[in-house]
């Protein structure tokens, strides 16, 4: 690889380290903002409704900006098919992501709920299934993989889109309990570690 190669992935792998961590930095900060919100109750897109909307709404954006990002560097470095198809289905979920910010920004004040705006609904449950399906994808396309190169990491890929599943039926179950936040957030942490961890992983493969 050249050194210009090395650095656009370098910028890339950043994108799904940084990503994770600053939309969960954002989303602590509203929190605090928020007298009232719950972190056990209230789903995370309920931040992007009422005082401070603003900020969660954006935070969508950019993790979905990010994420993009993120996909253009693993798809480069995954083998075969499925990696190809894993770059786009990130790219996907970015996307979604993105819209799922977008779909609050005019939403009238009388709504409390994010569950209740159906658009936003639809493109987060649309990311939420691509993600998991951009997990084991991973896993397929590393099946050939140099375990020199790639360590356990397909493994971890397997392990995490199967928690994924189990967290998501947990999450339906729970959908109208007063611990639906809570259970969104184990939910959601699942991926978001995954992210975290293609994105250290990418780094550290990207030297000369």
């Amino acid at each position: 690889m050249t050194e210009k190669s090395i650095q656009k992935q370098r910028i890339f792998a950043l994108c799904g380290i940084i990503a994770p961590i600053f939309f969960t930095f954002l989303v602590i900060i509203e929190s605090l903002l928020r007298p009232g919100y719950s972190q056990i109750f209230n789903d995370v897109s309920d931040l992007g409704l009422g005082p401070y909307s603003i900020i969660q709404n954006i935070n969508f954006i950019i993790f979905g900006l990010l994420s993009i990002g993120f996909a253009i560097g693993l798809g480069a470095n995954l083998p075969h098919r499925a990696g190809k198809a894993t770059k786009w289905l990130i790219i996907v979920f970015g996307s979604c992501i993105i819209l799922a910010g977008v779909t609050l920004f005019s939403v009238p004040v009388d709504v409390i709920y994010a569950k209740d705006v159906v658009a936003h609904g639809l493109v987060s449950a649309i990311a939420f299934l691509v993600i998991i399906v951009a997990q084991f994808l991973t896993w397929q396309a590393l099946r050939r993989s140099n375990d020199i190169i790639w360590g356990n990491y397909r493994k971890y890929s397997l392990i995490s889109g199967l928690l994924s599943i189990f967290t998501l039926i947990l999450l339906s179950y729970t959908q109208f309990s007063s611990y639906h936040g809570a259970t969104e957030r184990l939910f959601i942490a699942v991926w978001m570690i995954w992210i975290e961890v293609t994105g250290l992983k990418l780094y550290s493969l990207a030297k000369k």
